[in-house]
C-alpha cells in the first residue's frame, strides 16, 4: 500500500503541474474526457514503471516496460494542446499524425509481446522481442506505408484532391454570382479523375462527376477534417484488429494448454479486448462522420467509455503491484517459475464469483478460472 500511495502522490503532483500549465499557458482547451483519459494513462504508466522495478520475475519485466512506454506516450498528447494551430498548423498536424502512429504501434507491440511471451515461453528475451517486432512492424508497415514514405500523404489522397478541385470550382461559381450552384453545375466546371502515384490516369464521366461532387461537397468547412483523416483512421482500425486477434489467440492458447500465468495478467490482457474493440468502433464512427461537430460528439462519448476501461485496467495493474510486493505474492510468483506444472492457478474473489455464478466448476476444471489438481493434471 505504501508503494501505491507514493505513486498516487507523484501522480497528483504531475496533475497539479498540468493544471497550472493549462491555466497559465495558451492552449486549445481540451475536453474534460480527454484530460481525464490522458491523466489515467499517465497514472497507468507510473504503475507499470514500478511494476517493472518491483516484479521478482525477470521474464515479466519486459511486459511492464512495454506497457509503460505505451501509457506514458499520453504526455505527448497533453503537450499537443499547447501547440497554437494558427501559427504552426503544420507542426500541430505532424505531432498529431506521428503520435497516432506511435500510439497504435506501441499498443500492438505491448499486446503482441504478452502473447509471444506466453506461446514461446522457452525463448530468450531477444528472440521474443524479435518475433514481436517482426509481427507488429510487418503489419504496421503494410497499413501505414503511404504515410511512412510521404509524411504529407494525407494531403495527396484521391478524396482530398477531388475535394480541393470541387471546392475551387464552387468558390469560382460563387464569385460569379452562383451562390447556390447545384452539384451538376459544379461538376460541369470541375476536372475530376483517378489519380495514381501523383498522376491523373483517367477522367470521370459526367454522371460519375456529379455523384462525386454530391459525395464530397458536404465536407466543406470544418467537416473537411472528417475526410482528411480517413486513411489514418482506417490504418488505426487495422492495428487494433491485430490486437483483438492476438488477445483471442492468447486465451485460445490458455484454454488448450492451460499454462498458469502470473496473478492478474490474464485479466489485464482480457481488458485490452474491450479497449481495442472500442478503438475500432470509435475510429469507424469517425470515418462515417460527415459533420465535424458529430465527430467531436462521437469522440467525447467514446472518451467516456474508454475512461471506464482504463479505470478497470488501473485496478488490475494496481492489484498486480500489491500482490507481487507481498510476501505471499512473491513466493507464489517464484514457485510459478520453478514448478509451473504442479502449482494451481491463483484465484481471487473475482474468479470465485465468476465460477460460482456463471460457470460449472466441474466442466472447466483446470481451465482459466479453475485451479489445477494437486497432481498438475488438467
Amino acid at each position: 500500500m505504501k508503494t501505491l500511495k507514493k505513486i498516487l502522490v507523484g501522480w497528483v503532483l504531475l496533475g497539479g503541474m498540468g493544471f497550472v500549465l493549462l491555466r497559465c499557458l495558451p492552449n486549445d482547451e481540451p475536453s474534460w474526457s480527454s484530460v481525464a483519459t490522458n491523466s489515467l494513462l499517465i497514472l497507468a504508466g507510473l504503475v507499470c514503471v514500478v511494476l517493472f522495478v518491483k516484479d521478482p520475475i525477470k521474464t515479466n519485466k519486459p511486459i511492464y516496460l512495454n506497457f509503460a512506454a505505451f501509457f506514458c506516450l499520453s504526455m505527448v498528447a497533453f503537450a499537443y494542446s499547447f501547440i497554437p494551430a494558427s501559427a504552426t498548423s503544420r507542426l500541430q498536424f505532424f505531432v498529431f499524425q506521428y503520435h497516432q502512429l506511435a500510439y497504435f504501434f506501441l499498443l500492438a507491440f505491448s499486446v503482441v509481446y504478452v502473447v509471444t511471451d506466453s506461446l514461446f515461453n522457452d525463448f530468450k528475451l531477444p528472440s521474443k522481442y524479435l518475433v514481436t517486432f517482426g509481427i507488429v512492424a510487418a503489419t504496421f508497415s503494410y497499413y501505414y506505408s503511404p504515410i511512412i514514405q510521404n509524411p504529407a500523404y494525407l494531403s495527396s489522397t484521391q478524396d482530398v484532391r477531388d475535394f480541393n478541385s470541387i471546392s475551387r470550382s464552387k468558390d469560382k461559381l460563387e464569385q460569379d454570382g452562383r451562390v447556390e450552384a447545384s452539384a451538376a453545375e459544379i461538376a460541369m466546371v470541375t476536372n475530376l479523375g483517378i489519380w495514381r502515384d501523383g498522376k491523373q490516369i483517367a477522367v470521370l464521366f459526367d454522371e460519375q462527376k456529379v455523384r462525386r461532387v454530391e459525395e464530397l461537397l458536404p465536407y466543406r468547412g470544418n467537416n473537411f477534417a472528417c475526410l482528411y483523416y480517413k486513411p489514418l483512421f482506417l490504418s488505426n482500425i487495422s492495428m487494433n484488429v491485430l490486437c483483438v486477434v492476438f488477445v483471442f489467440l492468447f486465451f485460445g492458447f490458455k484454454y488448450k494448454n492451460d499454462p498458469p500465468q502470473g496473478a492478474y495478467i490474464e485479466k489485464i490482457i482480457f481488458l485490452f479486448l474491450p479497449y481495442c474493440s472500442l478503438e475500432i468502433l470509435h475510429h469507424y464512427a469517425y470515418i462515417k462522420s460527415v459533420e465535424y461537430g458529430s465527430l467531436l460528439d462521437v469522440q467525447e462519448i467514446g472518451g467516456y467509455l474508454t475512461l471506464v476501461n482504463l479505470v478497470l485496467l488501473l485496478v488490475f495493474f494496481s492489484l498486480r503491484l500489491r500482490f507481487i510486493t507481498s510476501v505471499k505474492g512473491e513466493f507464489y510468483e517464484r514457485e510459478l517459475v520453478s514448478d509451473a506444472e504442479h502449482i494451481s492457478r491463483w484465484r481471487d474473489a473475482f474468479d470465485n464469483l465468476v465460477v460460482r455464478h456463471f460457470l460449472n466448476p466441474k466442466a472447466v476444471h483446470g481451465r482459466l478460472f479453475a485451479p489445477r489438481s494437486p497432481g498438475g493434471e488438467a
